[in-house]
């Protein structure tokens, strides 16, 4: 199938996604899944900003680690972005300890 050639029959949302990503995809890098991680980034690190900024940034990108897996089992996006997004909730996780010991132990 090449890159405009719409498929037969699409009966499901998965095939309508995977079909979608083709569209969008410049030099083999899937950009309708970076897209999704992105504005499900975004959205929880808003929703939360009530809190620390440690807090909405660890709660984000755990949300947005979740969604990666899922997506990468879904094949929208490669293995190296769900390795930035990895490390990016770990650096995250990192920030949220380092607050937790300023808070108690005041260092």
């Amino acid at each position: 199938m090449s890159m405009f050639e719409q498929p037969e029959n699409i009966t499901s949302m998965l095939s309508f996604l995977k079909y979608v990503s083709t569209l969008t995809e410049v030099g083999g890098v899937p950009f309708l899944g970076i897209g999704m991680l992105l504005a499900i980034g975004f959205v929880s690190f808003l929703v939360t900003k009530a809190y620390t900024f440690e807090r909405a940034a660890g709660f984000a990108s755990f949300i947005t680690l979740m969604s990666a897996i899922l997506l990468r089992f879904m094949n929208l996006i490669n293995d190296v972005i769900l390795f930035f997004v990895a490390v990016l909730f770990v650096g995250s996780v990192i920030m949220l300890m380092r607050e937790r010991n300023v808070e108690e132990y005041g260092v």
